[in-house]
């Protein structure tokens, strides 16, 4: 079997992917569809400020219809390839109406219902499926570290912040691990784990660099249960493979910088890997 591994399109997705795409048997995507340089700029200028009354009502909405067009046109885009196409969704996808500072007061329809009406694209939030003849599990959603930094203010009332981090990750990590199994083929997730593939390495203005945001949750997974592979993104310096224990674990690249992963299995074994850069 053969599988390409995609995801940090921001509204990007190569020629020379979608080429590479019609070649494999199956898509695993690991989410952020959209995009807008604008709007990331701004938000990393203005970090944990309220953002729409910053940059004014008028403004702030036509950012976010740039970002959810963008999105709106990789899947698509993933649709149009007919091949069977999986995904979870990562930290910068439209999944919620009520979250004000992503859709600007804006009645957006949700990423998970644009993807209802497609014929070829499969929404997994969290779980266990079998895939052919794999077992893989998604984790889906928003897990980063959640670290904090004095820039911009970042850290006002920051024992309350750190407390409520706390609560947020001893939960999370109770998630992963109702999933624990030793036959897991494949773990993927949007966001990567904990010391690996982790220290943001922003080439610009963002209060996180320097910091580790992976997940620890999904160290201690790993460390427990060995699935043969964990795939991550989210992380565009990184793209690679390190392992724990037995576990290789894979930074894909972003796809809006051509980057991606295809991975052979025959018999529940892995082949080959190849990163595309």
């Amino acid at each position: 079997m053969r599988i390409l591994v995609i995801g940090d399109f921001h509204g990007k997705l190569p020629e020379k992917l979608r080429k590479k795409a019609r070649t494999v048997d199956l898509i695993l995507s690991t989410g952020d569809f959209g995009g807008s340089d604008k709007l990331l700029e701004i938000i990393f200028k203005n970090f944990a400020e309220k953002l729409w009354k910053k940059i004014g009502k008028k403004k702030s909405r036509n950012l976010v219809l740039e970002d959810y067009n963008s999105g709106k046109k990789i899947i698509n885009e993933l649709d149009s390839l007919n091949k069977p196409v999986y995904t979870i969704f990562g930290n910068w996808d439209f999944i919620s109406k009520s979250n004000l500072e992503r859709t600007a007061g804006l009645n957006l329809l949700k990423y998970p219902e644009l993807i209802k009406r497609s014929k070829n694209i499969n929404y997994w939030k969290r779980g266990i499926k079998k895939v052919k003849e794999l077992s893989v599990l998604a984790f889906g959603g928003s897990v980063t570290a959640g670290n904090y930094t004095d820039k911009n203010g970042f850290l006002k009332n920051k024992k309350r912040r750190l407390m409520k981090y706390v609560r947020w990750n001893k939960k999370e990590t109770k998630q992963i691990m109702k999933h624990g199994r030793k036959d897991i083929d494949i773990l993927f997730a949007h966001y990567p784990t904990y010391g690996y593939f982790d220290v943001v390495k922003f080439k610009g203005e963002n209060p996180m660099n320097g910091k580790h945001v992976g997940f620890r949750g999904f160290t201690e997974y790993i460390r427990k249960y060995q699935p043969k592979i964990f795939i991550c993104g989210h992380m565009h310096e990184y793209q690679g493979i390190k392992k724990l224990g037995k576990t290789k674990i894979i930074a894909t690249g972003a796809a809006k910088e051509g980057k991606a992963v295809i991975i052979d299995i025959e018999k529940g074994k892995v082949k080959k890997i190849e990163f595309l850069k």
